[in-house]
């Protein structure tokens, strides 16, 4: 004998509960996302990036950029043209001016610390200069400043 089993529906309900206005719900969400005071520091935003590559670009003792040089073959063949040590310098000088920097497409997140609103990073920097790219991992913090502006600081490498 077969039961028919049309009589039975089973819908879950709460008696007790209220239906929010689904704009209340999207204000609360967008309050969650944007948090108080303005946006959180970023790891790979464009100014972060510019910042971290600035900081090393402006080293006057930036050791990947001197790496570069030194092993660069472009470089190494206009010096060998040189007969003063001025010649030679102004050349590793000009060199290293026109190192190229670049920062990978992957930054990592290491850590975020929401009260002081900072976080830590890390991503491989790369700098060509001629025909030789040099390139080092490194870790760098961004956090926004009371006065509400990005601070960007680089850990010292060594290479």
């Amino acid at each position: 004998m077969a039961q028919d089993r049309s009589d039975i529906v089973s819908v879950p309900t709460n008696p007790f509960r209220k239906k929010q206005p689904l704009a209340l719900w999207w204000f609360s969400a967008l309050l969650l996302l944007n948090g108080c005071g303005g946006a959180e520091p970023e790891c790979d935003s464009l100014d972060t990036r510019n910042s971290v590559v600035k900081v090393i670009s402006d080293d006057s003792n930036n050791a990947l950029v001197n790496y570069a040089v030194k092993n660069s073959n472009s470089a190494a063949a206009m010096v060998s043209n040189t007969t003063t040590e001025a010649e030679k310098s102004a050349i590793w000088q000009k060199a290293r001016q026109g190192a190229v920097y670049r920062l990978d497409d992957t930054i990592l997140t290491n850590s975020r610390n929401w009260a002081t609103r900072a976080v830590t990073c890390s991503g491989l920097l790369s700098v060509t200069v001629g025909d030789t790219t040099a390139q080092k991992q490194i870790d760098f913090k961004v956090e926004r400043t009371t006065d509400g502006k990005m601070s960007v600081s680089v850990n010292p490498f060594l290479f």
